[in-house]
């Protein structure tokens, strides 16, 4: 803030000086002879007033420029980090996605053999389901064939 309140001063002074430096022309031009000198002297004051104030403002502004050029060598090493961050992060989402999509692509095939065995299974239950069912009606014929049997036993050894 104070660099900028020491170039705010320097400019206004400069103006005064400007002004002064006019008004001598004017002065000149009206015919006043004693007041060009007096007026000469102290502008030539202001002058070499305002350059001793500039003096230290040099050195404050190398510093300042100094300063700002390793900001922006900073910034353009931020701004190069950033893009190879965008870059490399833009390259492991796409292998992501390509991983993805592979990926996808294998659990589908697996869901499908999947939904064929389970279709194979269910079939071998239907089929198995049926034999077991055809067995209980064997074995209750062959149940009904024995008491038969052993009915007309008892009936024969009566």
């Amino acid at each position: 803030m104070t660099k900028w309140n020491n170039i705010i001063n320097i400019l206004a002074s400069q103006s005064r000086i400007l002004k002064d430096m006019t008004s001598i022309t004017t002065a000149a031009l009206a015919g006043k002879a004693g007041k060009k000198t007096a007026s000469v002297t102290l502008s030539q004051k202001k002058i070499e007033e305002t350059l001793v104030v500039e003096k230290p403002n040099t050195m404050t502004n190398i510093q300042t420029q100094a300063a700002s050029e390793t900001v922006q060598e900073m910034l353009l090493k931020l701004q190069e980090t950033v893009m190879k961050n965008h870059t490399e992060t833009r390259t492991d989402t796409n292998e992501i996605k390509e991983e993805m999509r592979n990926f996808k692509t294998e659990v589908k095939s697996d869901i499908r053999k999947l939904d064929g065995k389970v279709e194979s299974i269910q079939k071998a239950l239907e089929k198995n389901e049926n034999k077991i069912k055809e067995i209980k009606k064997r074995t209750e014929k062959t149940e009904q064939g024995m008491e038969k049997i052993n009915q007309q036993l008892k009936s024969v050894n009566k």
